[in-house]
């Protein structure tokens, strides 16, 4: 990031800037992130920003009514799997989740997890959020970070909520690492990972409200030369097994089996297939509930568009959407449209600081069914 970001000025795109759109740039697909599960006929946006998931969406159950988790009238143009197809995990749930994940050995982001497959494309869809947010961090050389952060919406009810997080800076991976998200009216988030090898992540995730555990998760993923696999568990309803293995350089192979508890008939099994090449990533999955289907392309330096296709087998339902990310050192613009007729697009500026590292973001929501439309604004600093 250059001297203009330090400015408190909005940047105006100079000659240079605008000739980079005339360049080709790799799309990384294989490094797996976070990425979006309600339907945008609803008022679909969130209290303040939102952190993408890891785990714990798709194929999983409708997760329990908890005063600590977005209601389900509340969230974003992001959140996919509105028809119950793909691989789960690979749309936004938690709340609470890592700003950065901790290296991995050498060859082990390659293929990646299973639940990450389509983040190439997924990740260029704007989380929309609706309100005002304030959010601040400080860090300091020890292992901790404490947040704040207080919203204000008219959708959903705000209120002021605390952040603690903890990751031993001394160790290379940083491992272990702990977070807790807690409001006063007691509702609390927890989130805990170690590393038992180099090679492997165990994370648990619990939410608590109204003096009771409401959502309690698992997962256990490994990392090889070539695949990777994964076990997840949530609340004794479901577990499921992951399975991705890397054919070539550019082709990875991979399946999920999900078995359940008190439905048996709702368990599912299907397979999976990302190709990436340099400008392009194509990505599938395909099981007895559904088909999700995939398309990323880098067609500027600072430009990527994505396609995406849900079809539901069961709900005999399909959603079509289009995004794109265009961004610069200095600021983000994510748009989407889907053929459920929502519009949302989301502008992240960075104004900095020598401190601390503040930012700005825009988000718009027009939801044409219903004739409505959305806006929020958020702050963000991280001081130093």
């Amino acid at each position: 990031m250059d001297e203009r970001a330090n400015n408190n000025a909005w940047f105006r795109p100079s000659i240079s800037d605008l000739l980079k759109l005339f360049e080709m740039k790799t799309i990384h697909a294989k490094s797996n992130p976070c990425s979006g599960t309600s339907s945008p006929r609803k008022e679909n946006v969130s209290p303040c920003p939102p952190i993408a998931d890891k785990a714990g969406g798709g194929d999983a159950p409708p997760p329990k009514k908890c005063a600590c988790r977005v209601s389900d009238s509340s969230k974003s143009a992001s959140d996919r799997g509105i028809t119950g197809a793909g691989v789960t995990g690979s749309r936004t749930g938690r709340i609470c989740d890592r700003d950065d994940e901790p290296p991995l050995p050498l060859g082990a982001t390659n293929p990646g997890l299973l639940r990450h497959i389509h983040n190439a494309a997924r990740q260029r869809i704007p989380q929309c959020f609706e309100g005002a947010c304030v959010s601040m961090k400080h860090s300091s050389t020890s292992n901790w970070v404490v947040g704040h952060s207080m919203s204000f919406s008219s959708v959903t009810p705000g209120g002021y909520k605390i952040l603690l997080s903890y990751a031993d800076k001394k160790r290379s991976i940083g491992l272990p690492y702990f977070v807790m998200e807690a409001a006063p009216g007691g509702q609390m988030s927890c989130e805990i990972r170690v590393g038992p090898t180099s090679g492997t992540r165990a994370t648990v995730v619990a939410q608590v409200a109204d003096g009771e555990i409401y959502s309690f998760e698992g997962i256990y993923d490994a990392y090889f030369n070539n695949f990777t696999s994964s076990i997840i568990a949530v609340n004794r309803e479901f577990i499921a097994l992951h399975f991705l293995q890397a054919v070539t350089e550019q082709i990875s192979l991979g399946a999920e089996v999900v078995a359940r508890s008190h439905a048996a008939e709702l368990s599912s099994a299907s397979g999976a297939a990302r190709w990436a090449a340099e400008h392009h990533s194509v990505s599938a999955t395909l099981g007895n509930r559904g088909l999700d289907l995939c398309y990323a392309r880098n067609i500027k330096p600072f430009l990527t568009v994505a396609a995406m296709l849900e079809v539901g087998f069961a709900i005999r339902r399909a959603v079509a959407t289009l995004a794109y990310e265009w961004h610069t050192d200095q600021w983000t613009v994510r748009a989407s449209v889907d053929s459920d007729g929502l519009v949302g697009a989301t502008l992240q500026r960075a104004l900095g600081g020598k401190r601390s590292h503040l930012a700005c973001a825009i988000s718009a929501l027009l939801n044409h069914p219903n004739d409505k439309f959305r806006l929020g604004f958020g702050v963000t600093a991280a001081i130093i």
